[in-house]
């Protein structure tokens, strides 16, 4: 038992630069309606400035890391190892949470145990905050999501909530310089564990410039997707990973090719 003294839920932050968006990221952390949590920032090949700014914030459940290594899941998982509270939420320096997110995730974590990894619904917003697009539409059963996951990390990322326990017992994130989300979810999966997406959107996910995908790190990203996918393949049998893999592959070049196009005729 976790003592009264302790935070329930630890939001996890890693940062390298800002890219403007900072601030409102950390503001809408704590200005959250559920109140007993501690916010751990990874700071990781961040300027002596960025650094500075972040000991700027007075506010004692904001709790510090610095690192010199420029790999996420090395610094989520440092984040994870500090963390104090039975249940961890992610969180991006360039997205929002709305005030009522770690109220909704935590009453439902709670009353349903056999959940080890909470997401929710999302919308987009872009760099002046406006809602851009459709809202997200996920699967939201586990039975639905275990279905999804060969094609698709269905478990949006900055959105999730899980509990701390289960993550270490699966070696925390351990996967290369992308798709770690979906590589832990796959893991997870193989060991039992439960997934669920809540209904409402919790969480503005923005889409700015400073996100823009070169050449090399498209293919990459490409590189590290299929062979995570692979993997399941042979570890599990399952022919859906193969369909995962051609549905994958084709989506994401035809994705890179209209994108091209675009900025050509722009």
């Amino acid at each position: 038992m976790m003592s009264a003294d302790l935070p329930n839920i630890s939001v996890i932050l890693a940062v390298n630069r800002d890219d403007g968006f900072l601030q409102e990221a950390i503001e809408s952390v704590l200005n959250q309606t559920h109140r007993n949590f501690e916010l751990i920032i990874v700071a990781n090949c961040c300027t002596d400035e960025l650094w500075t700014y972040l000991n700027s914030f007075s506010d004692s459940r904001i709790k510090l890391h610095r690192t010199s290594i420029g790999q996420l899941p090395f610094n989520l998982n440092l984040a994870i190892e500090e963390a104090q509270g039975k249940y961890v939420a992610r969180m991006d320096a360039d997205d929002v949470c709305e005030p009522k997110r770690l109220a909704c995730q935590f009453a439902f974590m709670e009353a349903h145990p056999e959940v080890d990894v909470l997401g929710t619904e999302y919308v987009h917003i872009d760099e002046k905050g406006q809602s851009i697009g459709k809202p997200s539409a996920l699967n939201h059963s586990h039975e639905d999501i275990i279905r999804r996951l060969p094609y698709e990390s269905c478990m949006p990322h900055p959105t999730v909530m899980f509990k701390r326990a289960s993550v270490l017992a699966a070696s925390g994130y351990a996967y290369g310089l992308y798709a770690e989300d979906w590589d832990l979810w796959l893991r997870l999966a193989r060991r039992q564990s439960r997934f669920a997406n809540l209904p409402q959107p919790l969480l503005r996910y923005r889409i700015h410039g400073a996100q823009s995908t070169s050449h090399s790190a498209l293919r990459r990203n490409i590189a590290n997707v299929i062979g995570l996918l692979t993997r399941e393949l042979i570890l599990t049998g399952r022919p859906a990973f193969a369909a995962g893999i051609f549905t994958y592959l084709s989506g994401t070049l035809l994705r890179a090719t209209v994108a091209q196009l675009r900025a050509r005729h722009a």
